[in-house]
């Protein structure tokens, strides 16, 4: 779906307002809640999203939303060489595991804060409104997720589990 589940969201907003980035990525943004709820505590930043179902970005008027909007499947896009934030809100689900493991590897290599959430209770969903890549493909657990993202900052919710990795 091209929302995700509010638990914790205030959680991600304090932790993004004390970063004090002057780039957040956020990546599947769907419907821009993450721009809508907490540009605000960032006056500083320039946001762009990465959204990969071309029919989201008109669909959410993610231009309006957005300084810039990536069409792109994140597996192919090109990160900026300048520090940067990078909020994965409900995305790696989305990915092949090993894709998503190298996904994470590769940004803790590059970005300077990356937020990660992702469903801590097994959900099946298929394709949602014509959109194939809304299929969860992999079901994490909170302790894989830990484990993956090295134990940083992190909340266990009762839906979701969020993490929050700086350099």
């Amino acid at each position: 779906m091209p929302v995700s589940h509010h638990e914790g969201r205030g959680w991600v907003a304090d932790r993004l307002a004390a970063a004090r980035p002057h780039l957040v990525i956020d990546v599947g943004a769907g419907e821009g809640i993450y721009a809508m709820l907490m540009r605000s505590r960032t006056p500083q930043a320039r946001w762009e999203a990465v959204e990969v179902w071309a029919p989201y970005v008109e669909r959410f008027a993610l231009a309006t939303k957005y300084d810039a909007v990536h069409t792109v499947d994140v597996r192919a896009f090109t990160w900026p060489q300048e520090p940067f934030t990078v909020l994965l809100g409900d995305v790696v689900e989305h990915l092949p595991e090993a894709d998503a493991r190298e996904l994470l590897a590769g940004l803790k290599r590059r970005a300077e804060h990356v937020m990660v959430s992702v469903p801590i209770v097994h959900i099946e969903q298929g394709p949602v409104g014509g959109n194939p890549h809304e299929a969860h493909l992999k079901h994490w657990s909170y302790e894989e997720m830990d484990e993956l993202m090295g134990g940083c900052d992190s909340l266990r919710g009762d839906v979701l589990g969020r993490w929050w990795w700086s350099r």
